[in-house]
């Protein structure tokens, strides 16, 4: 993860419903970052209003909004992904409902007398500190995320006052008994299989796809050449870290770790899945170039037992229903403000 999203998510999206959203761990979803974004539509310039909306005659002012919208935006593009303007209108009220949200657990923490002592918000941010390779790393980033030191102190306080609370009207009245952790389990067998996976090493000629003829076969020389010396007894991980051209793998012996299906380009996948432990491959050619593949160890598919998960799946169980008593809360303490948006 990168540290803008780290200082992001950690700063802003802690608060309101970004505690809603941050307790998924993966026991629900076996298909992370699959998102599909459509062709992107040319932005539309658009007017923000000093104040986009009013929560109890409080002003949730534009440049919130903006800012809001921003953090949203670097965090697309830190995944790859375009924000896609045909969806910007259905965007926009969402962060402002999430804003409204947050300032409706802020006042809500005012009336229950919550405060946030210097030495808890100190730790916080010490916390968040220690994410980063130095506090100069630290610094320099709040500062490309124009923000300052005050602003971090601002945004960790709120969100740790409504971090506590959540804890103490909500978190720390849900308990999730055995029974809906056997039946969790029980009804959902499929998010508990693990597939069958190989540990692998390589070694990588690289040969680039527009590549002359006379270039292809200087590569496949080389590397029938380090299959030879790999026939011949000679270290792998030796030779790996000599002549692999994959950066990642070359410098640790070719050694790939473990992977499952899927996870690699169809030729490599069927190659090192045809090995025995300890067996060498014979040249292999993918789209990145010829490869020398070594199975190293092999685990077989199997359902995860019950004794290994129990602990994260008793916690996600927790945390989502957590979230469904922190939505029908937000929307209590709605029902009774006065709360106005402003279109734009």
């Amino acid at each position: 993860m990168s540290k803008n999203l780290v200082l992001k998510s950690i700063v802003i999206m802690l608060a309101a419903c970004g505690v809603l959203l941050s307790h998924h761990n993966g026991f629900a979803e076996n298909e992370k970052g699959k998102a599909v974004m459509n062709p992107a539509v040319p932005a539309k310039e658009i007017k923000i209003p000093d104040v986009v909306a009013t929560v109890n005659g409080t002003n949730i002012s534009g440049a919130e909004f903006s800012k809001a919208l921003q953090s949203f935006k670097k965090r697309l593009t830190m995944m790859g992904q375009q924000f896609p303007e045909e969806r910007a209108k259905d965007i926009n009220k969402s962060l402002i409902e999430d804003i409204i949200s947050r300032e409706l657990l802020m006042q809500n923490s005012k009336k229950k007398r919550i405060k946030i002592s210097d030495d808890e918000l100190k730790k916080e941010i010490d916390t968040i500190k220690s994410r980063f390779p130095s506090e100069d790393h630290f610094n320099q980033m709040i500062k490309s995320q124009n923000m300052t030191m005050d602003d971090i102190k601002t945004d960790v306080r709120k969100a740790i006052t409504i971090k506590k609370l959540i804890k103490n009207d909500i978190e720390d009245k849900v308990s999730i008994d055995e029974k809906a952790v056997d039946d969790y389990y029980k009804n959902n067998s499929t998010k508990f299989l693990e597939q069958e996976s190989v540990k692998a090493s390589h070694i990588l000629v690289k040969v680039d796809k527009n590549a002359t003829k006379e270039a292809k076969e200087t590569a496949k020389k080389k590397i029938d050449g380090l299959l030879k010396k790999v026939r011949g007894g000679e270290d792998f991980a030796k030779l790996a870290k000599e002549n692999s051209d994959d950066p990642g793998s070359g410098q640790n012996g070719g050694d790939l770790g473990f992977f499952g299906k899927g996870m690699m380009v169809p030729p490599f996948e069927k190659a090192a899945f045809s090995l025995n432990k300890g067996e060498v491959s014979d040249v292999v050619e993918t789209e990145f170039g010829y490869h020398i593949i070594k199975m190293v160890d092999k685990k077989p598919g199997r359902t995860i037992p019950l004794n290994e998960v129990h602990d994260k799946l008793k916690d996600y169980l927790k945390s989502m229903e957590v979230n469904k008593k922190l939505s029908e809360y937000i929307a209590n303490l709605r029902k009774t403000a006065d709360v106005k948006v402003v279109e734009f």
